[in-house]
């Protein structure tokens, strides 16, 4: 190693200077380490290939000796009873030989588990060493402390956002409804304005029609009127002819009377008149005078009738000569659809004059509404809504850049993820255990649980092996070189691997720098190593083991009782 942290009272003192430094000790320790697993991953491996070939030799051997107690005691039996001939001689002899051959293979083979014993010994040593020196024993309790703390931190952090994004979801949603309802009153309000829109336009049209009905209706009173005119002046004439002939017929009847009355005065014989007589020639008198003044009135209407029609053919004349069109039918066809151009001509112009006049008022009530808004703008001394925009801008930026660090956080915790399933597939691999499924995320604890039973059955096998090896009783309790404790034997005593990680061994001068550390994003290397021990629970393990015997990747905590339903 390039560098070691020192104890944990000289960190404290030169924790703000010296933080780059131990944090590049820390890395190159972590690699190190990290090689070092690897080759102790390997060394384990290959000593448990040796321990089994040693074994399966030592099995052999026995089997070959017993053999070879066998035929020694028969050939002493044999030789006892009767004597021994000289090709049996040889044959004890070539007996003999290999017992010592044997002996010597057997001697050797305990030589080489000693040396094998001594190098594992040697390097629990040189680990526990190395432990010591990248923290010690509490380290991994203290990081654990700096983790949680920094998680609870971060949690509280994440809520006090989770609130105020919450209020600002909720102020947007009051606002959205708001606008929803004010774009629902502008829907309706348009509904409104083209149905009256509709209905102006619809009672223009009516009234256009009752326009040229009522002008029809005017023409035709002038005419009506003149006709009337003419038939009362007719009737007058006959009216004051008739009070001329009563009063002449009223003067006659007079003077008859009186040419009468003097007739008898004077003892002439009276004239009898008949009044049936006279009053039929009365009636004739007035027929015939009504005829004349019939007649009369007739001439005099034609004279008029004349007069018009002249009048009217001079005016067609004028009309013809003025617009080209002597056909009568084609000149009112023309002159219809002129009026109608003319008449819609007016109506447009009354429309855009209304047109006109409306947005001149709406131009006017938005010039008083802006004086208004002008006029309460300077009244807001304070500039409160001014203030409430900032804040609200300030506030949805905040947001967003909380929603892009959570983003990178979650995405960074996934790679994490990946790259902890890569792993565990490479102890699969390396360990020689059978997984069918694709490692996920639902099945990942599955898999820890996996290795965990297979380190177990490494580490009974080598227990086995080292028992056998040093001559032991079944149930002798193992020393514990790491801690100077012992392990009890068999498969229902719970054996706790306590596999370190590598925060464990960082320096706590993090933890003193103040709360301004706390808020620095963790690394990626850092993140690696304790994501395991977040997502798993925690279980219980048993005191007095310090260190672990196998080669696992040191950042979980392993209790062989519980296998294998999860993993730390």
């Amino acid at each position: 190693m390039n560098s070691s942290p020192e104890p944990r009272q000289m960190s404290d003192d030169k924790g703000g200077r010296d933080g780059g430094e131990s944090n590049d000790d820390i890395d190159i320790l972590r690699k190190e380490y990290r090689n070092m697993q690897a080759n102790r991953n390997a060394f384990a491996h290959e000593s448990d290939l040796v321990l089994r070939r040693q074994q399966a030799t030592l099995d052999k051997l026995r089997a070959e000796n017993e053999t070879l107690k066998a035929d020694v005691a028969r050939i002493q039996t044999r030789h006892m009873t009767r004597p021994i001939n000289s090709f049996e001689q040889s044959q004890l002899d070539r007996l003999y030989q290999e017992l010592d051959r044997y002996s010597g293979l057997v001697e050797s083979e305990k030589a080489k588990a000693v040396a094998t014993e001594k190098e594992i010994s040697a390097l629990r040593d040189e680990i526990w060493k190395r432990r010591q020196q990248m923290g010690g024993v509490n380290a991994a309790a203290n990081n654990q402390r700096i983790v949680e703390k920094q998680v609870r931190l971060l949690e509280s952090q994440l809520d006090q956002a989770l609130v105020k994004f919450n209020k600002c979801v909720s102020r947007n949603k009051r606002l959205r409804e708001e606008i929803d309802g004010l774009r629902g009153e502008r829907v309706t309000f348009e509904k409104v304005y083209r149905k009256v829109e509709m209905d102006l336009r619809e009672k223009k049209k009516h009234m256009a029609v009752v326009i040229e009905q009522s002008n029809q209706a005017y023409e035709q009173r002038d005419k009506a009127q003149l006709e009337i005119a003419a038939i009362e002046r007719l009737s007058r004439k006959e009216e004051d002819a008739y009070h001329q002939q009563i009063s002449d017929l009223s003067g006659e009847l007079e003077k008859v009377n009186e040419q009468l009355l003097n007739s008898t005065k004077s003892g002439q014989t009276a004239i009898v008149v008949d009044p049936l007589e006279e009053e039929r020639k009365v009636t004739e008198r007035k027929d015939a005078a009504r005829a004349t003044e019939l007649a009369r009135a007739e001439e005099e209407y034609a004279q008029q009738r004349d007069k018009k029609l002249k009048s009217y053919e001079d005016a067609f004349r004028e009309i013809s000569a003025a617009t080209g069109i002597s056909d009568v039918d084609k000149l009112v066809k023309v002159f219809i659809e002129n009026e109608e151009h003319n008449f819609s001509l007016f109506r447009y112009s009354s429309e855009q004059a209304a047109e006109i006049e409306r947005l001149e008022e709406d131009i006017q009530s938005l010039r008083e509404e802006e004086m208004k808004y002008k006029n309460e703008a300077s009244d807001d001394r304070d500039g409160s809504r001014r203030d409430d925009i900032v804040k609200l801008q300030n506030e949805i930026s905040l947001l967003d850049e909380l929603t892009k660090a959570y983003e990178s956080k979650c995405d960074s915790y996934q790679n994490i993820l990946e790259e902890v399933k890569d792993e565990i597939k490479l102890l699969l691999i390396r360990l020689n255990c059978k997984f069918d499924e694709e490692l996920t995320t639902d099945n990942i604890l599955h898999y820890l649980g996996i290795l965990e039973e297979r380190a177990l059955e490494i580490i009974s096998n080598y227990l086995k092996t080292k028992e056998f090896s040093n001559g032991d009783r079944a149930n002798s309790m193992p020393l514990d070189k790491s801690t100077g404790g012992r392990v009890a034997m068999g498969a229902a005593a719970p054996i706790s691997v306590n596999a370190p990680r590598l925060l464990d061994y960082s320096s706590d001068d993090s933890g003193d720098e103040g709360g301004e550390s706390w808020m620095k994003p963790i690394h990626r290397s850092d993140m690696n190593y304790s994501k395991i021990a977040s997502i798993v629970p925690k279980r219980k393990t048993i005191p007095g083991r310090r260190g672990s015997i196998f080669g696992l990747q040191p950042r979980r905590r392993t209790n062989i009782s519980a296998a294998p339903d999860g993993m730390l």
